[in-house]
This record gives C-alpha cells, sequence and structure tokens, in this order.
C-alpha cells in the first residue's frame, strides 16, 4: 500500500484572460507522505499559495486550472463536481490562512464558527456539539476553553486566533492540513507555540502537512522535506537536512547568504539583484537567468528537471557539476562597510516616559482607569549609532516610537533630543525639529497615499520644511535620493501601486531621508518582507548610517535582524524596558527570565542546531490591568515569592548591562 498521501502533476494555474494570461503555476510537481511536513519555500509572488489554492480549488474569480492532475489518495480532485469536492475541503484536507483576523468572522462567537466546522461534519446533537467545541479549543492549547467559547475574534491575542483556526481545520479530522504562512505575523514566542502545537497534533493524529512559507528558520524547525518555488516552478526538492547542508540551486544558495547574523555585521549582505519576473509571459530561458550570478550561456534555454536521487532534485544547467557547487559572494557582497560614526554626545536622551490612554465609560465618558501602553521607559542613542527595541506585539513599542516623536502627548517623561527638550516644545518649535526626526513605517503601502506619484511623496516633506524652495532643485533632490535607495529615475512619475514590496519600502525610505534627519525611527520595516527584499533594505540602511551618520531606534522582533544590525539592545515587556545593553552581551548571554525566553525561541535555519526552547504560558497580561508585583510573574518559570509583591527597580550590573529582576540582582 503506497503511503503518498497527495500527488499533483504538471499542474497549471491561469489567472486572466485574453492573450497574456499569469502562468502563476506553471508544471508544478510534488508528492506528500502520510505523516510527513513538506515545506514550499519562495519569495512573495512565486505561485506558493496559488498552488495551496489550486489544490483546495479555491482559486479566485480570474483564476482556472489549465492542466494538471491532483490526486489526494485514489481521488481525483480535479475531476470533483463542486458537491462532492465541499465534502474534500474541511474533512479530509483543510487549509489555516496566514491573516487570522481576515479569516474569522467579527459578528459570531468563537464557539459559533468552530461549532458550524463541526456540525457540517459530525452532525452531533447540542450537548454532543458543545462538548466537541471544547475538546478542540483544548486540544490546541486555548486556556480556559469554556469561556473562551463564548468570545469574539477581536477579543483574543494573535496567537490565540491563529490556534482558533487550527481548531477549525481539524473540525473535519483532516489527513492533510495545508498551513499558509501561518507563523510570519507573529511574535517568535508565539511563533513558537504555534510550531509546537502543529507538531504536536501532527504525532497524535498522523496528519500530513503542507508549510507555505519564505522563513528559512521555520522550515528547519519543522520540515521533513523541501521544495523551492520559483516564478511558478519547483526548482529544487531535497530532504530538509541535505538542503540545508548544501541547497543545490543558485537561488536557494543566495537565500542563505541573505540570511542576516552578528557574523556579518562588518559586511554587505548577499543580495539577489532584480525581481522576479512577471509570469504574463511564455519563457524560453532559465527564469533566474536575469538576476543568477552564475549564468552562462547554456541559461539562454529553458533547463529542464535533472533528478539527483529519489526524491531529489533540480531545475539548473549546473546540475551535477560539482566543480560549479561551491558557494560564492561576489566581490560587491564581500565589500566590508568602512567607516565607524560615533559621538560621544548623545543624540538621544529618554528619562521616564509614560503614555498612558484614559479608558472612558458612560454617557459622560467618566475616565475609570488607564491604558499604561508605556510606563516609565529610558533609553538612549549617540549619533550613528543603532538601539534595537524588541519585545512582543502589544508590549508598546511602537508606542515609544510615537511618544518620541510626539505623535502621541506623553503622559509624563522627558525626551531630550540634541538639547532640545520635545515635551516642552508645540507648534512651529516642534515642526521645526520635525525635519531631524523621521519614521518608516511597518506598512509602506499604508503610509502612502495611492493617489500621489512617488516624486511627489518625496518631495511633500520638503515643501512642508520649506528645505528646498526652487521646483528644479527639488526634482534633482528627488532623483539623487531615488538613485542612493537604488530606484531608478523614472520611478518619480510612477504611483506606489506599481512597485513591489521592497521597492515600496525604498520610497519610504528615500522620503523620509529627503528632509536630512539626525534619527530614524524604523517600525518593523523588514517584517513582512521575504528574505531576499530584506537583505536590500538592510544593506540600504547600514551603508545611509555609514555615509550619513545616522542614528536608528530599530523596533522588531527579528533577532537577527537585530544581530547584524545593532549596537544595543532594549528587551521590552508590558510598558517597560526589562533589560538593555550591547548587542553581544545581550545575545550571547541574556540574564532576564524574558530575554532568555525570547531569544530561546528563534529559530534557526539548521536542522541539526541544539537548543532548548523556553515555553511561556499563557500571553501578556493586558497593560490596562497589569498584574503586581514584576508584570512578568504570572509566566515567568523561575518566579518568586518576592516577585508577586514589588516590581524590580531597572539596576545597572556590574558588565555595564540593566536588568530589572529579582534574580539578577541576586547574581
Amino acid at each position: 500500500m503506497s503511503d503518498i498521501l497527495l500527488k499533483v502533476e504538471n499542474l497549471e494555474t491561469w489567472l486572466g484572460d485574453g492573450d497574456r494570461p499569469v502562468r502563476a503555476v506553471d508544471g508544478v510537481d510534488l508528492t506528500i507522505r502520510k505523516g510527513e511536513t513538506f515545506a514550499l519555500l519562495g519569495e512573495s509572488g512565486c505561485g506558493k499559495s496559488m498552488t495551496a489554492l489550486s489544490i483546495m480549488r479555491l482559486l479566485p474569480p480570474a483564476g482556472r486550472i489549465k492542466g494538471g492532475q491532483v490526486l489526494l489518495g485514489d481521488t481525483s480532485l480535479l475531476d470533483l463536481p463542486e458537491y462532492a469536492m465541499r465534502e474534500e475541503r474541511g474533512g479530509r484536507m483543510a487549509m489555516i490562512f496566514q491573516e487570522p483576523m481576515t479569516s474569522l468572522n467579527p459578528v459570531l462567537t468563537i464557539g459559533q464558527q468552530i461549532g458550524e466546522a463541526v456540525r457540517i461534519r459530525e452532525g452531533l446533537n447540542k450537548q454532543s456539539l458543545g462538548q466537541r467545541i471544547v475538546e478542540l479549543l483544548d486540544s490546541v492549547g486555548i486556556p480556559d476553553p469554556e469561556r473562551r467559547v463564548s468570545e469574539y475574534p477581536h477579543q483574543l491575542s494573535g496567537g490565540m486566533k491563529q490556534r482558533v483556526m487550527i481548531a477549525m481545520a481539524l473540525a473535519g479530522r483532516p489527513e492533510l492540513l495545508i498551513a499558509d504562512e501561518p507563523t510570519t505575523a507573529l511574535d517568535v514566542t508565539i511563533q513558537a507555540q504555534v510550531l509546537n502545537l502543529l507538531k504536536t497534533l501532527q504525532q497524535q493524529t498522523g496528519m500530513a502537512i503542507l508549510l507555505i512559507t519564505h522563513d528559512l528558520g521555520v522550515v528547519a524547525e519543522v520540515a521533513d522535506r523541501v521544495a523551492v518555488m520559483y516564478a511558478g516552478q519547483i526548482i529544487e526538492l531535497a530532504d530538509s537536512e541535505r538542503f540545508f547542508r548544501q541547497p543545490q540551486h543558485p537561488y536557494s544558495q543566495k537565500l542563505f547568504q541573505s540570511l542576516p547574523d552578528s557574523n556579518k555585521r562588518s559586511q554587505r549582505l548577499a543580495v539577489i539583484r532584480g525581481s522576479v519576473p512577471a509570469l504574463n509571459q511564455t519563457f524560453t530561458a532559465c527564469r533566474f537567468m536575469d538576476r543568477c550570478h552564475r549564468a552562462f550561456d547554456a541559461c539562454h534555454q529553458a533547463p529542464e528537471w535533472t533528478q539527483l536521487q529519489a526524491d531529489e532534485g533540480v531545475r539548473c544547467h549546473l546540475a551535477g557539476r560539482a566543480d560549479q557547487w561551491q558557494k560564492d559572494v561576489t566581490t560587491a557582497e564581500q565589500h566590508e562597510l568602512q567607516g565607524e560614526v560615533a559621538g560621544d554626545a548623545l543624540l538621544l536622551d529618554v528619562k521616564g516616559l509614560k503614555v498612558h490612554f484614559p479608558i472612558h465609560k458612560g454617557v459622560f465618558k467618566r475616565t475609570i482607569g488607564y491604558v499604561k501602553a508605556v510606563d516609565g521607559v529610558s533609553l538612549a542613542i549617540a549619533p550613528g549609532k543603532t538601539l534595537a527595541l524588541v519585545g512582543e506585539s502589544g508590549c508598546g513599542k511602537t508606542t515609544v516610537g510615537k511618544g518620541i516623536l510626539q505623535l502621541v502627548k506623553p503622559t509624563d517623561g522627558s525626551v531630550c533630543f540634541a538639547s532640545d527638550e520635545l515635551t516642552q516644545l508645540s507648534g512651529n518649535a516642534l515642526r521645526s525639529r520635525r525635519s531631524e526626526l523621521q519614521i518608516i513605517f511597518q506598512d509602506p503601502v499604508a503610509s502612502m497615499n495611492p493617489r500621489m506619484l512617488v516624486g511627489d511623496i518625496i518631495e511633500e516633506g520638503m515643501k512642508a520644511q520649506k528645505i528646498v524652495r526652487n521646483s528644479v532643485q527639488r526634482h534633482a533632490r528627488v532623483v539623487e535620493l531615488l538613485e542612493q535607495v537604488g530606484l531608478p529615475i523614472d520611478s518619480a512619475s510612477r504611483y506606489p501601486n506599481e512597485f513591489s514590496g521592497g521597492q515600496r519600502q525604498r520610497i519610504c525610505i528615500a522620503r523620509a531621508l529627503a528632509v536630512d534627519p539626525k534619527l530614524i525611527i524604523c517600525d518593523e520595516p523588514t517584517s513582512a518582507l521575504d528574505v531576499s527584499v530584506q537583505a536590500q533594505i538592510l544593506n540600504l540602511l547600514k551603508s545611509l548610517q555609514r555615509s550619513r551618520g545616522l542614528a536608528y531606534l530599530f523596533i522588531t522582533h527579528n533577532i537577527s535582524v537585530v544581530a547584524y544590525l545593532a549596537d544595543e539592545v532594549a528587551v521590552m515587556y508590558l510598558g517597560r524596558i526589562v533589560e538593555r545593553g550591547a548587542v553581544e552581551q545581550l545575545l550571547a548571554k541574556p540574564k532576564h527570565p524574558y530575554t532568555k525566553a525570547l531569544l530561546s525561541a528563534v529559530p534557526v535555519a539548521d536542522p541539526k542546531a541544539q537548543r532548548e526552547v523556553i515555553r511561556l504560558e499563557g500571553d501578556m497580561p493586558s497593560p490596562a490591568n497589569p498584574p503586581a508585583g514584576c508584570h512578568f510573574h504570572p509566566r515567568c518559570p523561575v518566579v518568586m515569592e518576592q516577585c508577586r509583591k514589588a516590581y524590580p527597580e531597572l539596576t545597572q550590573l556590574s558588565d555595564g548591562r540593566f536588568a530589572s529582576c529579582f534574580r539578577v540582582q541576586d547574581d
């Protein structure tokens, strides 16, 4: 009896009609065995999600499957009528999506939504249905499931919403679970919980998992086999361990070279030039040729699939030529970043910053409490230096940045920037300082006016600050900035929607640079980007820092980015800094229990890496009702009685770092 659960052969999916349809999936072959985790890896736009939607037959209206075969066991899914396909969907196969909030109905309780899935599959009576819903919530690790049944999606954290999505998928007891970027938007601690949950459920139920992701660390953590996808095709297929030991395709090798870490701090990260080619064309050459650092004459002919050994292969003319497979980095990528910009005087000195939002109730909007989003944060940044602010979502990182910029009015504390107390400035005095402090937002799409040309977007700050009064000079400045961030000059006459995610983030950087800032607050600027695009942005930020002496407050939860870019790190939990110090000492030997848990949860792009994940129970408490004593004590694995009674002060240790923990003080 065959152990193959899913078999996809020569699958072709086209989007749009006319002479040039988009060939989103162009001849994909893959097999998934019972009980295995199969990872589909690649950058945005390569066709990963469209492959999954084709398997589920959930294509958008413009999509159609042009050819191929999809077998689930002995069932040909593409031959089933829609009513029969509905039995397979949510039954033998299920799917969880990247963004749970858009997949959950905001006006139905969690119990109602899971109950709908259970009722369709099992037809239970009311009492048995309630028991099954609680059982599913309990199986995915939702605390107090009896109470959560009556709650709505907005009352749950991001990690809990993702768990609810998994519970709904499990309602039909699937043999195959398709997980489309299930951890991309989650913090590392929540990501570790979800990955551990999927592995545990897989061991208990024996289901297979098709994991779609662009995170190499996640792949190393859970995958048995890996397929790399590029421009609608599978270009490499391998066992996970072999893939991480010796990737075969030049594209796969570049992905590994693009990963940031502490060993590359003095170098530029390897980048993959250009972008994924448009898929509304018929390819005659290798699809990666224009971006490949090893391209040669044979690449003008499209390569065939070369089988290297059982279940392993590569689509490349260099397949089997061992002399060509050594990893190399081009001269430009080996270039070390020269020059060290630093100042003795502090550029930014924040002391005791508090941002409390009042909670109103009743007709008369009576204040009944406060959300203590930022509750006494102190930090400092020197010219030409980078301070990374890390922590889970909801801990107050972004509010710190907005409080420094005076985009939200601080409740208390001091924000001293270049000898000026920003909290005391207002009107024109504050506006004149704005040119020296800029921000790059996490979502470049939401931060740009879609009806404005890129040139006008970049010029807007110069006009507002009256930095360059002449329109000819402003245009010249826009051209200079576009070249500086690596965009073509004609970008100025185009709209934001005509660019990729990485290019849009470059536009945001150009806009921030237009007013000659001294400090840039970078709010998760790379969190939604692919590894290769992330490398481009990090290289750009680092080179700009060296040439202009810029200081960065880098808000992130990506520890590998911190290791590459930051000089100092501040770890934040529930509105307060719990540990702060030099990046080398803090990442190598964290002191605070929360910092230890945070770093232990970071997935490593190495299946053989031995690490012990410190699992934190529950979620971060509400900043509207923080626990007594140390805010971390309800989740702390080494809590003492003293921790429940008093909050430990942030004190300086003998090695120079600051920490807020009674146990660390005892050390």
